[in-house]
């Protein structure tokens, strides 16, 4: 039998979803991490019996494998499991927990470790958790956005970090005798997740989250320190030559009345402590610190990798660069200038900045002039801070440095230029597009950073609200229709969609998307970037993807009539589209698509929802606290809320890793539109926005001022903050 455009593709995820109709059957409770691992396993039984097979997959509590050697329910032995690339081979006590006959002389069982020593299963554990297996793999029967497993590269995943965290959490169990599946909880965690190990600790429960830092250092009985927050002084470096550094995981911290103050990543090294003490020659004092943040500290420290850490690399610059002098180098000294941009204080000034900016989470990076100074500026949760100044004689030859990297024209500075490179760093990459702007002190540099395989969370994960997540949820599962996405840029429109994506990507279906420029790599999505060079516009690509027989289309942006036009006839043909507009609210994409020029009954018949978002700042968890409201916030409080008007907020007191900003990380707020029928007719008779607000605010709709509300009476965001997103 035909089918028809409209049901080919989308049918199918159609009766996917028509499975979350059936009743939800209980799912088994697991402790440990199950893992697709093929090993060898033979077991004898206490009865004499005996069973050669492979382990499907492993855990630290059991394990799964095919035999053609029959047992029973109930027995007991002893398993012999060859695990590792070394072949080492196991001895455990089992029980065989279940059976299943899958054919003839073919069985499959369920194993359960009785009785596993503890180097037994952390054995297991470094074969579950070993980096060369990635982190694909895991098989819980439930997981919900909190565990999804982030793509490798995230955070290092090197043999030598993988066995420091087995040594650390396996001292957690004997040190502060924590549970097995604890330990399995938090190697899961930090290893395949990337996840900091100090949030781990508090988000599991496992230690309240203001006594984190005293337990880590209870562990080898000497206090612990976050190097994030206490950076080291860089003295003493003689002391503790580089070579040491690293090979120790060592680092000079500060020297106190009391001596030198060194951290380390194991305190319980005794080599290591007595070598430090003897070069020392004095008095120790030992901190535990984490492995990353050693090694983070050792590049700062020894390489100038941050830029918080470059004023050594600012005295050692060479005397050259005094001839510059404010107004910057003429054409003749351009051979000068290229030569001093690649001496190695440069280059490491350059490299420092972009390191620093990763480490700090930037969007954007600004180099601005002025009349006395060089300001280094980072974007930082949609908000400018200056982290720095450099000196004026220097800028030429760093705005050199830089657009030799990026391919622009070094001699060519009067005029807007724009370039790109990519960068590696801590195992990520990003792509960097840079842009010059001539100003009346020199030349403005904006370097704009995109990871170019960012870690997308599920539409749940990326943060809505239960009740918009409710009214969103269906209609990203609807087979045909446009739903579009609006705001000012910046705010997060793009990710919200590619969640979206992320959703629907289910290998059944063909996705395209048109950007401009194509900012994130997804697998299993085709990604075509607009070119006007090359005669690439959002509609000409539009309209040859509709004979790609496309399922799923993303478009950047609706800008014009003919890519409008387009669309709205390609959701009433049978396709999913999905795209931006830039308009301040839901509503207000409806009546943009109407300005546009599109017919509103096409409107009316092919919109299934639009979706209003914002990005407001979260208030760092490391520094926050509550406070009574003063009255002038009372005042405006009562003003948004005036049922139950709270009496404390929450707002974050400012500490290192945030910079003293009291933010660290973002949230989005959104309102939504659901299309429905008495919508959809007020669409096509051409009503206006106040019409179309009042129809579906008498139908409950939430605006995004409310939605951000919620969330600061949640202890999410600050009044401040809601005031100016929402203002």
């Amino acid at each position: 039998m035909a089918v028809t455009k409209g049901q080919s593709g989308k049918q199918q995820r159609g009766s996917a979803d028509a499975s979350s109709l059936l009743p939800e059957l209980p799912k088994a409770t697991r402790r440990f991490k199950r893992r697709r691992l093929r090993c060898s396993v033979t077991i004898k039984t206490l009865e004499g019996n005996a069973a050669i097979g492979e382990a499907v997959d492993v855990s630290g509590g059991g394990l799964r494998f095919d035999s053609r050697n029959e047992l029973a329910v109930g027995d007991r032995g002893t398993a012999q499991i060859r695990v590792g690339a070394s072949g080492e081979t196991l001895r455990v006590p089992v029980e065989i927990a279940w059976r299943n006959q899958v054919d003839s002389g073919e069985f499959v069982y369920g194993l359960t470790f009785t009785d596993i020593s503890s180097a037994d299963r952390f054995a297991l554990l470094e074969a579950i958790y070993a980096p060369e297996n990635g982190t694909a793999g895991f098989v819980d029967a439930a997981s919900g956005p909190d565990e999804e497993v982030q793509k490798a590269g995230h955070e290092p995943t090197t043999p030598a970090h993988n066995a420091y965290y087995m040594r650390l959490v396996r001292r957690m169990e004997q040190v502060k005798k924590i549970d097995p599946s604890d330990s399995d909880r938090i190697l899961f965690a930090r290893l395949m997740q990337g996840r900091p190990i100090r949030d781990v600790l508090s988000e599991l429960e496992i230690v309240p989250r203001g006594t984190v830092e005293e337990w880590l250092g209870q562990l080898y009985n000497v206090p612990f320190i976050d190097l994030l927050r206490h950076r080291p002084e860089g003295t003493d470096l003689e002391l503790i030559p580089e070579n040491l550094a690293v090979n120790h995981s060592v680092v000079p911290v500060s020297r106190s009345d009391d001596g030198l103050v060194v951290a380390m990543a194991d305190p319980s090294d005794l080599l290591t402590v007595d070598m430090v003490r003897n070069r020392a020659k004095g008095p120790v004092e030992l901190r535990f610190a984490l492995l990353e943040d050693i090694a983070t500290a050792i590049d700062n420290l020894y390489h100038g990798a941050s830029l918080h850490s470059v004023d050594k690399l600012l005295e050692s610059m060479p005397d050259k660069t005094e001839t510059f002098g404010e107004g910057g180098p003429g054409i003749e000294d351009l051979e000068t200038l290229r030569r001093i941009s690649d001496t190695a204080p440069i280059v490491t000034l350059v490299e420092s900045l972009l390191r620093t900016s990763v480490e700090d989470r930037a969007s954007d990076i600004h180099l601005e002039p002025y009349a006395d100074k060089i300001s280094v500026r980072f974007r930082l949760d949609g908000v400018l801070r200056e982290l720095r100044t450099l000196p004026k004689n220097i800028y030429p030859a760093v705005v050199s440095r830089i657009k030799i990297m990026s391919r622009m024209d070094i001699t060519v500075r009067h005029v807007p230029q724009d370039g790109g490179m990519s960068m590696r760093y801590k195992r990520k990459e990003f792509d960097l597009r840079i842009s010059s702007l001539p100003t009346l002190y020199g030349e403005k540099i904006v370097i704009r950073l995109l990871e170019k395989n960012p870690v997308f969370r599920s539409l749940r994960a990326i943060g809505f609200s239960e009740r918009n997540y409710e009214i969103f949820s269906p209609l990203v599962k609807r087979p045909y229709g446009m739903i579009l996405c609006c705001g000012p840029t910046g705010s997060g429109k793009s990710t919200t969609l590619f969640a979206c994506l992320q959703e629907i990507n289910d290998g059944t279906t063909n996705i395209t998307t048109i950007e401009d420029p194509v900012e994130y790599r997804v697998s299993g999505v085709n990604q075509v970037e607009v070119s006007a060079k090359r005669g690439l516009t959002f509609a000409s690509v539009l309209r040859a993807l509709l004979r790609q027989d496309p399922d799923v289309i993303y478009v950047g942006e609706i800008r014009d009539r003919e890519t409008a036009d387009l669309a709205v006839r390609a959701a009433l043909t049978g396709h999913l589209l999905l795209s931006t507009l830039h308009t301040n609210t839901a509503i207000q994409a409806i009546a943009r698509l109407v300005d546009i020029g599109v017919d509103p009954a096409m409107i009316g018949s092919s919109i299934l929802g639009c979706i209003g978002q914002r990005l407001m700042r979260r208030i760092c968890d490391q520094c926050a606290e509550d406070y009574e409201v003063p009255l002038d916030e009372q005042m405006v409080l009562q003003e948004l809320v005036p049922v139950a008007t709270p009496k404390t907020l929450r707002r974050g007191r400012g500490c290192e890793k945030c910079h003293e900003s009291g933010y660290y990380g973002r949230l989005g707020v959104h309102e939504i539109v659901a299309v429905d029928e008495g919508l959809r007719r007020l669409i096509a008779r051409g009503a206006d926005s106040t019409q179309l607000l009042d129809y579906v605010t008498s139908r409950g709709f939430t605006d995004l001022r409310d939605d951000a509300l919620g969330r600061m009476l949640a202890g999410e965001t600050t009044l401040r903050e809601v005031l100016r997103v929402t203002a």
